[in-house]
């Protein structure tokens, strides 16, 4: 039987195998000696039977296994050829820790698993509701995976697309320090459990178009291209990208993260932009604590509940989203963490100077002193109120020309209409309400009306109060205009 040609080369002609093999009989077809440039070796549509072991073997050709069905694990620990293709196999597992494989890495359409549905999201185990394991580093050699890749080297690609991982298994993937020369796709996978891709290196992109996981710990990923878990890519688990450096975007547009622990922990994250414009609200948390992006796209029609936002040290140089975002609203953006400081709140303010919205900028400073005068004592609280009605804690200063305006106002009308006596029986000045208000007021230097004329009966009590109202709204500029000057 002729074998399809693979590439430009001439396949090879061997007694063809069909049916019903027993493993080793197909181990030894693949592993006997051929001529060198004989082509790939390929078989298609064979039932195997018992352990399939091609583990520490060297195979100076091309590896192809269509659509066959193997009733047991498959083994190519520390296998070595120039490319492995699975594509449409059934399989309980693959072990495939510290393959070197020059080419490309093959499961497009791929059934692996004892074929459980039950779902195993990775969840938080501080969470009383989902609480059932840890999402932190695997102690190696205690846990197993369906697929194993860990310390697996690919030149080319790694192709997992429509792939389907059905087990009962925490993880499904199990491949840390993966180094893949070109891609990860991943398009439309199914896997009952999580991903677990901690420290793998991908030259180029990781894709996860319309992905179905338990979860995902890409925790120290680096690649150079991009993470795309988007267009109705969808986790139960928590996606973890911590410490990851990604060169492109990681981007999850329209994704879903779904209950009960969908989540995404992003703290230590440098990508120049990241997208976090859902399809929905996620269920669980979104941390991105001393994350580093240029660029955050995200919606607010689905930012994370309140209390389940982090942002402490996240920095970014500019926000955009698809509809405007009113400075308020994005002000409640940042208390959905309960934890935001004063760094969060200058972060915001800092993205909008640099936008050239200076009004923008000062609304967030604005909302900045009433958000932290709210853990002050009660009477840091009550100063922290007085300071905000009468000017805004200095970014407002018209208001608190308007207070004096109002002040001296109301003081005129009132003298107006209950001239004081005037002091001495010489009084070389004439009677002045506006200008006699105004003295008032005003706590530093003087008119010299002040001196000039004795209110008595309730004229005096509307005197006093003016005299204290202008020293506490020269006491609040003053401490305003220093805050505003130490926060800067």
């Amino acid at each position: 039987m002729a074998r399809t040609t693979w590439g430009n080369r001439r396949p090879r002609r061997t007694a063809a195998l069909s049916g019903t093999v027993d493993a080793a009989v197909l181990a030894a077809a693949i592993t006997a000696e051929r001529d060198p440039g004989s082509g790939p070796v390929r078989h298609e549509g064979l039932r195997v039977t018992g352990p399939f072991d091609l583990s520490h073997r060297r195979i100076d050709a091309r590896l192809a296994l269509v659509d066959c069905v193997f009733e047991e694990p498959v083994d190519v620990t520390g296998l070595r050829a120039h490319a492995l293709d699975l594509t449409g196999s059934t399989l309980p597992a693959l072990r495939a820790d510290r393959v070197t494989v020059d080419g490309e890495v093959v499961l497009t359409g791929a059934r692996l698993g004892d074929g459980a549905a039950q779902p195993r999201p990775m969840t938080d185990p501080s969470d009383p509701r989902t609480g059932a394991r840890m999402p932190r580093r695997l102690q190696e050699g205690t846990v197993t995976g369906t697929v194993q890749l860990a310390d697996a080297r690919i030149g080319g690609n790694l192709v997992l697309n429509r792939l389907t991982v059905a087990d009962a298994g925490a993880w499904s993937l199990l491949a840390p320090r993966l180094t893949v020369g070109g891609s990860l796709h991943a398009r439309d996978l199914t896997a009952s459990g999580s991903l677990y891709l901690r420290d793998a290196r991908v030259t180029y992109a990781v894709n996860l178009h319309a992905a179905d996981v338990g979860g995902i710990d890409a925790t120290g990923l680096v690649c150079s291209g991009g993470f795309y878990a988007d267009w109705g890519f969808r986790s139960g688990g928590q996606v973890l990208l911590r410490a990851a450096e990604i060169g492109g975007v990681v981007t999850f547009h329209d994704a879903v993260l779904a209950e009960p622990a969908g989540s995404l922990l992003l703290s230590r994250l440098r990508v120049p932009r990241l997208r976090l414009d859902l399809r929905e609200p996620p269920a669980g948390q979104v941390v991105l604590q001393d994350a580093a992006v240029d660029v955050l796209v995200d919606s607010e029609a689905t930012w994370p509940a309140p209390g389940r936002l982090t942002l402490e040290g996240f920095t970014y140089q500019r926000l955009e989203t698809e509809r405007p975002v009113e400075v308020r609203s994005r002000v409640g953006w940042l208390t959905r963490d309960v934890r935001a400081g004063a760094g969060a709140f200058e972060q915001l303010a800092k993205s909008y100077e640099s936008g050239g919205d200076e009004r923008a900028a000062r609304t967030v400073r604005h909302a900045r002193e009433r958000h932290l005068s709210r853990n002050d004592r009660f009477s840091g609280r009550l100063w922290g109120y007085v300071q905000d009605v009468l000017f805004g804690y200095g970014y407002a200063p018209r208001r608190a020309l308007v207070w004096l305006l109002s002040l001296v106002a109301a003081g005129s009308l009132w003298f107006a209409h209950h001239p004081p006596r005037p002091v001495g029986t010489d009084s070389r000045r004439a009677w002045d309400p506006v200008l006699y208000s105004l003295d008032l007021l005003v706590p530093f230097g003087g008119l010299g009306y002040r001196g000039s004329w004795d209110p008595t009966g309730a004229s005096k009590a509307v005197a006093l109060v003016l005299v204290v109202a202008g020293w506490t709204l020269a006491t609040a500029v003053v401490a305003g205009a220093r805050r505003v000057l130490g926060r800067g």
